[in-house]
């Protein structure tokens, strides 16, 4: 964010560090870096702090979503021993009770919480007043309808709005485009950021024969907040050193969210480096509201293949994690982890079936077919804290605001910097004499 050039290695501490800041930053390529992480820094610092704030909050997204509405979300079996309905059972109670659509239907039911499940109307039908439902797993018995993300319906939705407003949704396209932008401009500026931070010379220094040893031990300092900093000082050290601490997380967290709201710049940067297109099933003519297949066996046929295909690739299916139906592409995808998701939280083993025959049309594997494929798909990992567990899901939401504080702390240094050449150019001006 601030103006990371030689002085931003060596702060100046008196008038000589000073002058020999201000000279290396003439340098042309140099200072052209600095101006442009500058304004790309000042450009980005609002989504970057929304953003930041925002998302140290989400990686314990469902356990706050549930704390808020405690009396609601925690069950208990109505006599011992009971044991709750598989998924499809649940979908199918929740549709009849409220007339919708259950078309993302979650099979990992828990004994201990509700189930939400996302509902739509029916084709032709008007739309429902709600689109989630939290239901008993035990008898199916709808026990809270809401709209994801609307504040209207109370403190259940708080963290699905920091959710929204996360990634832009609350603004609809232009907010995704927007935070998709600023993604970008930050994948692009951790790199200037990262180059301003070494001392002039790029690392070997040859001034008059200075030896390496100096080179590193100015660099090093860029890694130090100084004991006694205060003020601009202190905001300048925790700017550099926590960005170059930082940097391969923020690296990883600006690609990703370009992947994530900006996939037509994301994806042909990736098939460059050989990541391939993951499967999309043909379109229908008219979609099939009425498959021929159920989804009981459509998730049956996907079982028995990921059993089958484990047993001749050398994986093993652990459990079964979601189900859907598309009637535009009239196929089910089941969502499942395997001993391939190599310890993330969620599965990401997929497998689709057509919804006229049951037949068997692609299965899926995490982390893909290419180098580039499972480096895509390890970011999407991090950057929704799915994976290491929950040291990493801490790490993750102090990081959040680490990204805010160093957008504040940025646009702090640069304040403080406009104000100095501001009174620096008013004393070259000379006193200004009154009209009288």
């Amino acid at each position: 964010m601030g103006d990371m050039n030689t002085s931003a290695i060596l702060e100046p501490q008196g008038r000589s560090d000073f002058a020999a800041a201000t000279r290396t930053s003439l340098i042309p390529g140099r200072h052209a870096c600095v101006l442009a992480h500058r304004w790309a820094g000042l450009t980005i610092a609002l989504f970057l702090i929304v953003a930041g704030v925002t998302g140290s909050v989400l990686p314990f997204e469902q356990e706050l979503t549930f704390l808020s509405r405690s009396d609601v979300a925690y069950v208990h079996p109505s006599y011992r021993g009971a044991r709750p309905l598989d998924g499809i059972a649940i979908a199918e109670r929740v549709e009849r009770s409220t007339g919708g659509v259950v078309s993302y239907v979650p099979l990992a039911v828990s004994a201990k919480r509700v189930d939400r499940m996302y509902v739509a109307a029916r084709p032709g039908r008007p739309p429902l007043p709600f689109n989630m439902v939290w239901a008993d797993p035990y008898t199916g018995a709808v026990k809270l309808t809401y709209t994801w993300g609307g504040l209207r319906d109370g403190r259940v939705n708080i963290v699905p709005f920091l959710f929204s407003l996360h990634y832009g949704l609350v603004a609809g396209a232009w907010g995704t485009w927007a935070f998709g932008i600023s993604g970008l401009i930050w994948t692009i500026d951790c790199f200037v950021g990262f180059y301003l931070t070494l001392p002039s010379g790029g690392g070997t220094n040859r001034q008059r024969g200075t030896p390496r040893l100096l080179w590193a031990k100015r660099w090093g300092a860029a890694w130090k907040v100084r004991r006694h900093a205060r003020g601009h000082r202190l905001n300048f050290d925790l700017h550099r050193a926590s960005g170059l601490w930082l940097w391969p997380l923020l690296l990883v967290f600006a690609w990703s969210s370009v992947g994530l709201l900006l996939p037509s710049v994301e994806q042909p940067v990736m098939r460059a480096f050989g990541a391939t297109v993951g499967y999309v099933p043909p379109a229908e003519r008219r979609p099939l509201v009425r498959p021929r297949v159920g989804l009981r066996q459509a998730v049956t046929t996907g079982e028995r293949a990921l059993i089958r295909t484990g047993r001749h690739d050398g994986f093993t299916l652990l459990a079964l994690e979601t189900v859907s139906y598309d009637a535009g592409s009239g196929t089910y995808r089941l969502d499942a982890r395997t001993t391939l998701d190599r310890g993330a939280a969620i599965g990401s083993t997929s497998v689709w079936v057509d919804a006229r025959n049951g037949a068997l049309l692609h299965l899926d594997r995490p982390f893909g077919r290419t180098w580039a494929d499972a480096v895509r798909h390890l970011l999407v990992l991090l950057h929704f804290a799915e994976i290491i567990g929950l040291p990493y899901r801490i790490f993750v939401s102090v990081l959040g605001l680490a990204v805010a504080m160093l957008s504040a702390t940025g646009v702090l240094i640069w304040t403080k910097k406009r104000s100095a050449r501001v009174l620096s150019r008013g004393r070259r001006a000379g006193p200004v004499t009154s009209p009288r």
